[in-house]
């Protein structure tokens, strides 16, 4: 089973496309198409400086369908008035090709339209490829701006600044280079929320998505999006009994087939 899988993963790591498996949004973007720019504090640091309430998030996701290869990840947002932070743990594998990381983000309002924030990764990767883990630190900047109470516009530099370890003659094969993103999200009605979201990278020359979510009874919330390059319909649901929050959502590849994702956020 082991190599069977770990074969598997080398096929579709470095011959489908270039994929980060871990640094993704929450569970709630993904099932409006992956846009994390507007929606995910563990994707655009920037949004830690409007988080309303201190939280603590567990999410899963297998794109992958095979349980050794899902991402399970952990984060602690705490917002305050003088710096709000947020920390970040994600793991994907097994014990034979398996990454890590540990992000620490930190927010910034500038004003009531404006925000920043800066996020810190340190990122491992283990396999049985190499003799010794590879590594790299690289920086993420990200920019929100609310020009209306109900219409919010981001931009995201993900990997601004980076710096590997290890031999650097394989420091490609395991880390997504720089990609810039922009995105938006306007609260059409009060139970009607649509998202959009375009971006650029080394490894993919662009890519898109776009979202739909729709309140359609109280505190439950059904979503709907699709990611372009290549085309991947998603659709989700979420239910929210303060102080929990539970959302799922399933992605469909046209070559790895089904995704599916949960999370569970504790808010106080």
């Amino acid at each position: 089973m082991p190599k069977n899988v770990f074969f598997f993963l080398l096929c579709c790591s470095f011959s489908l496309a270039a994929r980060d498996n871990l640094r993704l949004p929450d569970v709630r973007s993904m099932a409006l198409g992956g846009n994390g720019v507007t929606q995910s504090e563990l994707y655009n640091p920037s949004l830690a400086a409007w988080a309303k309430r201190r939280s603590v998030q567990l999410n899963y996701f297998n794109r992958y369908g095979m349980k050794e290869l899902g991402t399970v990840g952990g984060s602690l947002s705490l917002p305050n008035r003088l710096l709000p932070v947020a920390f970040n743990v994600c793991s994907f594998g097994y014990d034979a090709y398996r990454e890590s990381m540990f992000r620490a983000s930190v927010g910034k309002a500038l004003n009531r339209c404006w925000a920043v924030g800066v996020a810190f990764h340190w990122s491992m990767l283990e396999t049985e490829l190499y003799d010794e883990p590879k590594g790299r630190v690289s920086t993420d900047v990200g920019i929100i701006c609310r020009p209306f109470d109900n219409l919010s516009t981001g931009l995201l530099i993900m990997n601004a600044v980076s710096v590997h370890t290890g031999d650097q003659t394989t420091r490609h094969k395991g880390f997504v280079g720089r990609m810039i993103q922009l995105g938006m999200e306007w609260n059409v009605i009060d139970n009607l929320l649509i998202t959009a979201c375009a971006g650029s990278g080394e490894e993919r020359a662009w890519n898109g998505s776009a979202g739909l979510e729709y309140e359609a009874f109280h505190s439950f919330y059904v979503r709907s999006g699709v990611e372009i390059n290549p085309l991947m319909p998603c659709f989700g649901a979420g239910y929210e009994l303060f102080p929990f929050a539970m959302d799922v959502a399933a992605v469909y590849h046209p070559v790895l087939g089904v995704n599916t994702g949960i999370g569970i956020t504790f808010s106080f």
